[in-house]
């Protein structure tokens, strides 16, 4: 085997992960993962279960309870204010253990910062979803409980984007 395609089949990656790349991460993940999607249904429905509540009462009595005001608020809190704040606190976390340099070659994947590393298998992340910002690796469990977040502006180059991508298609499933 020649030097020309071993070296094609590697990608570097080298970044501070962003506020913003974990947001992104963290929202595909609440897509891909069947069981987020489920919990999100349901959160709504009980939502507007609460607000039909509220109206009714409001209706009949010409009042409404204030669990009935406040519950619905809480949980649109909760869809929307949480993902936001879980991602800050995932970025605090990272940026605590400096920068990430990231190797993505036929083996897998090799991401060490200034306080750890860890090297996967294709098989350990056998799934993935591709933003505009990043690219997303799942574990093989229906909840999605690992994942791996490789922000697009790690790379060198627009190739390597490309490269990324045809090495995660080739070992991976895209969601």
């Amino acid at each position: 085997m020649s030097a020309e395609p071993q070296t094609r089949a590697r990608v570097e990656l080298s970044y501070l992960a962003t506020i913003e790349d974990f947001r992104e991460g963290l929202g595909a993940r609440a897509r891909a993962s069947a069981a987020a999607r489920r919990t999100r249904l349901l959160l709504i429905a009980a939502a507007a279960m609460l607000l039909i509540g509220a109206v009714l009462g409001w209706v009949k009595k010409g009042s409404v309870d204030l669990p009935l005001m406040v519950v619905p608020a809480a949980v649109l809190f909760a869809l929307l204010g949480a993902p936001r704040l879980q991602a800050r606190r995932f970025h605090q976390i990272a940026a605590a253990n400096g920068a990430c340099r990231t190797v993505v070659d036929e083996t897998g994947i090799a991401v060490a910062n200034e306080r750890q590393t860890s090297a996967q298998n294709w098989q350990a992340m056998p799934r993935y979803v591709e933003t505009p910002r990043v690219f997303v690796l799942f574990s093989a469990d229906k909840h999605a409980s690992c994942l791996t977040i490789l922000p697009k502006h790690g790379v060198r180059d627009e190739a390597d984007v490309e490269r990324l991508r045809a090495l995660f298609d080739r070992h991976m499933t895209r969601v």
